[in-house]
């Protein structure tokens, strides 16, 4: 979507080589918002403009919508370094406000790697209240795409493109696919490259315990947390639980499977009510 487009309270910034989206608001709460491979931040600008909360969506390094072509790709341990940084540094300037984390698909699993990092020695966690994760993966059979897109050619990504339109189920599943590839398509394919593998390397290929131990780290640094699943989480849930309950956090963590396809959950009425106990 256009930056042009942008209503006058949402404003566009930059910082520490980040560039993100604000609605700036006096609110209680500060919430960050990521976004998922190959997409950008403006695909919360509906909640940003609908929303009267104070809001940051984030751009990940090189994923910003007029981002120049053949940068060197960004690996993921430094898209982590970044976030976290630019997370501490904003949260800092606004000490009085609560965090609340926000991240659909590859970014609710950038929260995961957020949480892992400021738990180790010398880590400086914000004052997190709550976090919100949208369909993050949980092993390497809910990363369809980045499978992809990881092996594919990065001077054609275009056959990967129609491998991906050939996997829709039906009729809206085939427009919401096209549709996230209108988005994809115009980015520098190199960065989505580098981050599908390099996420794909993050999770071992079959098993839940890696997923409940990374949850276990946001159980730690956040008071709340938040897990909204699309209707094709149902056959992961049961050993999803099974995990969560293994790291002791049933009490700390909730879940809620949705009738929702995986795109419909960054919908701005579906995010607003999401997001509603926790920001205000």
């Amino acid at each position: 979507m256009p930056y042009a487009l942008f209503a006058e309270h949402v404003d566009r910034r930059q910082s520490d080589g980040l560039s993100y989206l604000e609605r700036r608001a006096d609110s209680a709460t500060l919430t960050f918002l990521f976004h998922g491979l190959g997409l950008d931040a403006t695909d919360y600008l509906g909640y940003l403009n609908g929303h009267s909360s104070h809001s940051i969506a984030v751009n990940l390094r090189g994923y910003e919508p007029e981002a120049a072509a053949g940068a060197a790709p960004v690996p993921l341990g430094d898209h982590v370094a970044m976030v976290a940084d630019f997370v501490e540094h904003v949260s800092r300037r606004n000490a009085d406000k609560s965090v609340v984390l926000v991240g659909f698909s590859l970014g609710a699993d950038l929260v995961l790697q957020l949480a892992e990092h400021w738990r180790r020695p010398g880590g400086r966690p914000p004052r997190v209240g709550a976090t919100v994760l949208l369909d993050p993966n949980v092993n390497r059979s809910t990363m369809t795409i980045s499978r992809l897109f990881a092996e594919a050619d990065p001077g054609d990504p275009v056959p990967a493109f129609k491998q991906l339109i050939n996997l829709a189920p039906d009729r809206n599943g085939f427009r919401a696919l096209c549709q996230y590839l209108i988005k994809v398509a115009p980015k520098d394919f190199g960065q989505v490259r580098q981050l599908s593998q390099d996420t794909i390397r993050y999770w071992e290929p079959s098993g839940y315990e890696q997923f409940g131990a990374r949850l276990h780290n946001v159980a730690e640094i956040a008071g709340q947390v938040r897990l909204v699943l699309s209707a094709p989480y149902e056959e992961h849930l049961p050993a999803m639980r099974t995990a969560i309950r293994r790291h002791g956090d049933e009490e700390r963590v909730s879940v809620r499977l949705t009738p929702l396809d995986h795109f419909e959950l960054i919908g701005e009425e579906t995010l607003a009510g999401e997001l509603a106990e926790y920001t205000r």
